[in-house]
This record gives structure tokens, sequence and C-alpha cells, in this order.
């Protein structure tokens, strides 16, 4: 899959082919809130999608599960995330690390996180 590795994207469906991820639609439905948000609660999203908070929490939890959602609890709120505003949220916010150290703090996987730093020093470039 290195051809397309410039322009790889965590939600590019090649990319979830070859992880071996398959989405129900309603877990596409609410991927694509997540998507149009970028950062929410599910609170926030159930407002937006008008379904059960109940129903939005078990589908976010299942999306940052696959490692398509970045998860932060602030305070006693739990916000998920659009994995690269994520990303850059946490570089801002801590500086520069270890990819490990920022996934462990987005709860995402670091080969993840390794994906959208490339992507983000790609463009800073």
């Amino acid at each position: 899959m290195e051809e397309f590795s410039e322009e790889l994207n965590v939600y590019d469906l090649r990319f979830l082919m070859k992880r071996g991820i398959s989405l129900s639609p309603p877990l596409w439905r609410t991927l694509n809130a997540i998507l149009e948000l970028k950062k929410v609660t599910a609170e926030d999203l159930a407002r937006h999608t008008k379904r059960p908070r109940t129903i939005e929490s078990r589908y976010l939890i299942e999306l940052n599960r696959l490692g398509l959602v970045a998860r932060k609890r602030i305070s006693r709120k739990v916000y998920y995330y659009e994995v690269e505003t994520a990303v850059r949220e946490a570089l801002q916010e801590l500086g520069e690390l270890p990819p490990e150290r920022i996934a462990h703090y987005l709860s995402l996987p670091a080969d993840i996180v390794k994906i959208v730093l490339g992507k983000l020093k790609g463009s800073w470039n």
C-alpha cells in the first residue's frame, strides 16, 4: 500500500479494507457527523443526528475502538474528535512528543497517529 502513502487518509476505503474494518450504515452516519463537527460529546452528536444519546455513545465507543475517532476526557466530559483535529490539538497542547505518547493521550492506535503526523508535517513543508 506504499503507492498511495503520501495521500493516505485514515477514512480512505482502501485503508479501512486493509485493516479489515467494515462499518454498518449507522456507524457511517455517526462517523460522517464527527467528520463534519470535528469535536463532540455524545450528547452534542445525538442532537445533531436526532438519535438517542445512548446509541450515539455506543457508536462513538465502537469508532474509537476501531481507531477512527479520538477520545479525550476533559473534567467530567468525554469528547470525541476527528483524528486529524485531535492530533493537531494535542500537538498544540503538548508540543512535540513521540507518536506513542500522543496516541495514548488521545486513545488512538500509534500507527494512526503516525499517519496523521506524516500528513500534517507534509502540509507544513
